[in-house]
């Protein structure tokens, strides 16, 4: 009787308590912008675009007022595959008011996602393998209220463009291991249920540039930073990261 209650003591306490050794740590951290961020002007929308307005923010680069970033990636390179279930129907990519919503998306590796078109006109969304700018998937629909399902097998950032309408553009990013995530509105990331190790963190940023060329947008090449990190059990380590 003695050893059992001992015992029963013993895992309560640990329950309570935890174990260090063997538990997941966190990574968490910030991406900023240093200095004023630069101003971008709206894109004009020519007169023959009919439904879609004057003038279209292109999205490329937003801070808040204490200097984060939104919509940088923010992911580990290297690790393996995280498990975990399937989000079905979880992923949608709206177009609407001649825009994509959202703007970036990430998907877990093994997910589809959805495409629908809220607008009265036709739109499509043609996806480009960013390291080589290779067409990975298109998707046309004509009609308002279309909804379609894609699913990409291979892992890595796509490029998302309209081939009627030339500044809609957004990003879907597939993380290949699951441990992948977005800044919010305040440029804040978490990345949970990370096995303690030494890793490379990644930080990927569309980047802001952009000029017109025969009155279509062009934009500047992607910002990558890397950190190498140490996630130590039942921890968070932090990683923060600087655009100027």
């Amino acid at each position: 009787m003695k050893t059992s209650k001992h015992l029963s003591i013993l895992f309560a306490f640990l329950a309570v308590v935890g174990i260090a050794y063997g538990q997941d740590g966190t990574i968490s951290g910030t991406v900023k912008f240093s200095g004023k961020p630069p101003d971008l002007k709206p894109f004009m929308v020519p007169a023959a675009f009919t439904g879609c307005g004057k003038e279209k923010s292109l999205e490329r680069l937003i801070v808040s007022a204490k200097g984060g970033v939104e919509n940088a990636v923010v992911y580990i390179d290297g690790l393996k595959r995280k498990s975990g279930g399937s989000v079905k129907g979880g992923y949608l990519i709206d177009q609407k008011d001649c825009m994509y919503h959202p703007h970036l998306l990430v998907v877990a590796h093994g997910n589809s996602f959805f495409v629908e078109n809220s607008d009265q006109m036709f739109h499509n969304v043609h996806g480009y393998f960013e390291p080589t700018h290779a067409t990975a998937f298109n998707i046309a629909e004509p009609v308002k209220g279309m909804k379609m399902e894609q699913s990409v097998k291979k892992p890595g950032m796509y490029e998302i463009r309209c081939d009627v309408h030339p500044w809609m553009n957004g990003y879907v990013f597939v993380a290949g291991n699951g441990y992948a995530t977005k800044t919010d509105k305040e440029g804040e990331f978490t990345l949970s249920n990370v096995p303690p190790g030494k890793y490379k963190v990644v930080m990927w940023h569309e980047g802001w540039g952009t000029k017109l060329v025969g009155g279509r947008p062009h934009f500047s090449k992607p910002v990558e930073q890397t950190q190498e990190i140490t996630v130590t059990s039942g921890k968070t380590t932090t990683a923060d990261f600087t655009l100027k």
